[in-house]
């Protein structure tokens, strides 16, 4: 799903009619067609998920709405081509740019202790800026799908600021699978961590909340600075002023 859509709930699916569809296509605004399929940007297309077994940490079915994501919300999305990206195609994949995202920059993300006190305040202001932004083009989930209805008549979104988008992200995806029964019984099964996907999930978890940065802050030189643990002595910016 990371081919078609960065983030869990584009904003123009997250209504009654994309839970009744299933479909979550949403129109480019520069050729008004869904997926700018009109410019050959990309198309509409049935999800494609993995028919492997599920591992021995996940021993269930049917019981989560992250299983064979996402299919329990959308099985119809953009699927993006050439170098394009976006939950409509409408943006570039990562590393790409221009207005046909045909050129390919490298970033280099920097020691967050080699950066001078200004460019450190500056990565501080930015996600101070995030965190007071609703994200304009992603909602949070407020429930499950089945709280929602069988036709989606009761669709649970809220806004959410971009810096909070991606806490919530990672909660949604790490978070306690709601296993019902006596006592509303919720087991430690960790979707993040606990499987495959941990390297790759967290690479493109990481580049998305990047571009997100660079699109309130006009900034597309912005790259997420690293930070290692040895250095926590010295660096007052990464913990007291965050």
């Amino acid at each position: 799903f990371f081919g078609t859509c960065w983030s869990q709930f584009p904003r123009p699916c997250a209504n009654s009619e994309g839970l009744r569809t299933k479909e979550c296509c949403p129109v480019w605004s520069g050729d008004g067609s869904p997926c700018g399929a009109l410019s050959g940007r990309g198309f509409c297309a049935d999800v494609s998920v993995s028919d492997e077994p599920n591992g021995p940490q996940y021993p269930h079915s049917g019981i989560d709405d992250r299983e064979r994501w996402p299919l329990a919300f959308f099985n119809r999305t953009c699927r993006c081509a050439g170098n394009y990206g976006g939950f409509n195609c409408g943006e570039c994949r990562f590393g790409y740019w221009g207005s046909n995202c045909a050129e390919y920059r490298e970033s280099v993300r920097r020691n967050i202790m080699s950066m001078s006190t200004t460019e450190q305040q500056k990565f501080i202001s930015y996600l101070n800026l995030a965190k007071n932004t609703i994200n304009p083009d992603y909602v949070i989930t407020t429930g499950t799908r089945a709280e929602m209805g069988e036709n989606g008549e009761s669709p649970m979104f809220s806004d959410i600021n971009t810096y909070d988008l991606f806490v919530w992200i990672h909660y949604y995806v790490s978070r306690d699978t709601f296993l019902g029964g006596p006592g509303n019984v919720w087991r430690d099964i960790d979707f993040a961590h606990e499987s495959a996907a941990f390297l790759p999930w967290h690479r493109v978890y990481l580049l998305h909340w990047e571009q997100e940065i660079r699109k309130i802050t006009g900034d597309f030189n912005f790259t997420i600075p690293y930070w290692d643990w040895r250095d926590a002595q010295s660096c007052e910016v990464c913990t007291d002023n965050l």
